[in-house]
């Protein structure tokens, strides 16, 4: 009796050691799974076994084991081993990689104080002390080519010790170069300036070498911000002009070869700013309006920035080694997933690496460069750069019916600029109300000719529709204008309001766009009855209840008759309460007493024709369904 007992029990206590080791391998091969460059020599995985099994448990059937088990020792999951982003990362630099930066740290300090120190005893004059500056500088760069090379993994952003000496070399450069303009007066601002930019080459051309992203950044940055740092009365707009030219070709040309996004970032918003202030009539007065130099600048950029993000992905697709791929970051791809989510809610495609960066940019270069050339051009009229947009719209779409890309992308962002320019340009074209008929002219064009997997142009063309409609009801709701020009409003609102007709006959055709297709017809719908009561309320106010009664009966109707969509009936039931309730609320206390048995007589007559002509379009609808016995 007691064998067994002993034998169950050391049976259950096998079990229960099996499934005690089981979870400890799992929870191993979880921990070099997470951390794989951190976990230990391989040959260890037996001694640890061994640990394991010397701790009193008896090894599972069928389980290794171990010749010459250690001391017992308790298996321990130490800080490191948790997946703690910080100590994980400490954990992971190397002695050297500790050493190298908290070296070149040192020298920087130590040449600090050194400077410090001559300065207190009188030992160093300010012209020693710039020829020490760039004597440093130089040994940095010197001792930095006598280092090989480090090659990383693609995207690797950390610097190895080559890149941490010339980066030091720079700092020293930049600082020395800074204080012998502003702090000892020994060259002037403009050398300063020219001495700073030529530093910017030297970086750029070590990022472009080294394939380094900070160097770049560094280059483009210094280069836009010197004019800020070593502020100097602007003599000529020309210099100005081809400075910022310079700096700017900088960044695109980094660009272009790396694909690194944010020096395109840093160029694109640091080139349109600066220039907006130059050509600022608010800060520089009148000063610079009309500078040929500052106006080809303006036109150069506008036509770089639109061109570059499709030059590198046609250059890219050539598979030479000069041009690199887009280091994919986690921030670049959490950035496409978000923009993936986006574009399918829209019916759009997958997107890129690149793909924000080629639709913000050729998009928004034309309207930046036609909106800068306006303000340096204030006499010329807002006509003349509508009809560049268009203009420049006209050859988009030329590029698109031509089909001379093969990528589909660049072939999307050519429709939507084509579309988005022209309608732009007609708003610069164009006056008030006029511009509004025509945007919903060329939107009913957009929704008929466009195919649907091209969604840019098509919710370009539903948001200007749409905002034709709120324009056109806002603005018949002011009661502003009477006489000629409520009546080119009306013309506008007519225009609109059939181009709104034939968009929703389109969009409800399509199951996809179905829903757009009803807040469209809701907005058209809403917008009409705004016109009818501002076109008859002043004339006879019961003119406005008969119209909108034939308004409800002909909805109603057609949501009965074959091809007729049957959602148009709620639109027609809403209207009938519409009428049904200025009847009762309205007409019946302000109408004369004749006048009010006509239009009682007249809307009941219609509420009833409306009633027999649905009937019969069911009794159709169901012969047509019923099948031939």
């Amino acid at each position: 009796m007691d064998s067994s007992r002993d034998s169950e029990f050391h049976e259950r206590l096998a079990k229960i050691e099996a499934t005690i080791l089981g979870l400890q391998r799992s929870m191993d091969a979880l921990i070099a799974e997470r951390r794989p460059a951190f976990s230990t020599r391989p040959e260890a995985a037996p001694r640890e076994q061994g640990e394991r099994f010397s701790a009193g448990a008896a090894p599972s059937p069928g389980s290794p084991t171990p010749n010459a088990p250690p001391r017992p020792r308790a298996p321990r999951i130490g800080a490191d081993e948790t997946g703690d982003p910080l100590s994980s990362w400490f954990t992971s630099r190397s002695a050297e990689w500790w050493l190298s930066r908290v070296g070149i740290g040192f020298v920087v300090l130590a040449v600090l104080l050194l400077y410090g120190y001559a300065i207190d005893k009188g030992w160093i004059t300010p012209p020693i002390r710039v020829f020490a500056g760039l004597l440093v500088g130089a040994l940095l760069f010197g001792a930095a080519t006598l280092v090989p090379r480090e090659t990383g993994p693609a995207g690797n952003s950390d610097l190895g010790f080559r890149e941490l000496l010339f980066g030091g070399g720079l700092a020293i450069w930049y600082v020395t170069a800074y204080g012998a303009a502003v702090w000892y007066q020994i060259i002037p601002m403009p050398v300063a300036r020219l001495a700073l930019f030529v530093l910017g080459i030297v970086s750029t051309w070590i990022a472009l070498e080294e394939h380094r992203a900070i160097f770049a950044i560094v280059a483009v940055a210094s280069g836009f911000a010197t004019p800020f740092i070593l502020p100097a009365p602007v003599t000529s707009m020309t210099e100005m002009s081809l400075y910022l030219g310079a700096v700017a070709s900088i960044g695109l040309m980094i660009y272009v070869m790396r694909g690194w996004h944010s020096i395109l970032w840093i160029t694109f918003i640091a080139f349109w700013m600066i220039v907006a202030t130059q050509t600022s009539s608010n800060a520089f007065g009148s000063v610079r309006l009309g500078s040929v130099a500052l106006s080809v600048l303006v036109l150069a950029g506008g036509a770089a920035f639109t061109r570059a993000p499709l030059l590198r992905r046609q250059l890219l697709a050539l598979g030479s080694p000069r041009y690199t791929a887009t280091p994919i970051s986690s921030s670049i791809q959490g950035l496409m997933e978000s923009i993936d989510s986006f574009s399918a809610a829209l019916g759009g495609g997958k997107s890129a690496p690149d793909s924000l960066i080629i639709w913000v940019l050729t998009l928004s270069s034309p309207i930046l460069m036609v909106g800068l050339l306006g303000q340096l051009w204030p006499s010329v009229p807002d006509e003349v750069s509508g009809l560049v947009l268009v203009l420049l719209g006209a050859g988009a779409l030329a590029l698109f019916v031509r089909g001379s890309s093969a990528d589909s992308e660049i072939a999307h962002v050519e429709i939507t600029a084509a579309v988005f320019w022209t309608l732009i340009g007609i708003g610069r074209i164009a006056p008030n109300p006029e511009s509004l008929s025509a945007y919903a002219v060329l939107a009913a064009l957009v929704i008929d000719r466009v195919p649907r997997p091209f969604a840019g142009p098509r919710i370009l063309a539903k948001l200007f529709i749409g905002l034709s409609l709120l324009s056109i009801a806002g603005h018949e709701l002011s009661f502003a204008d009477t006489g000629l020009t409520h009546l080119r409003w009306l013309a506008a609102g007519t225009i609109a309001l059939v181009a709104t007709a034939f968009i929703t006959r389109l969009l409800l055709s399509e199951l996809a766009e179905e829903l757009h297709g009803i807040v469209l017809a809701v907005a058209g719908y809403l917008t009409g009855l705004i016109i009818l009561w501002r076109v008859l309320e002043p004339i006879w106010p019961p003119l406005v209840t008969a119209s909108y009664a034939l308004v409800g009966a002909g909805l109603l109707i057609l949501s009965r008759r074959e091809g007729g969509h049957p959602k148009l009936k709620y639109l027609g039931g809403a209207t009938m309460v519409i009428v049904v309730g200025r009847l009762l609320l309205v007409d019946l206390s302000t109408v004369e007493a004749i006048w009010r048995v006509l239009l009682f007589l007249a809307c009941g007559a219609v509420f009833l024709y409306t009633g027999y002509r649905m009937q019969s379009g069911r009794a159709k609808a169901g012969k047509t369904t019923t099948p031939n016995t």
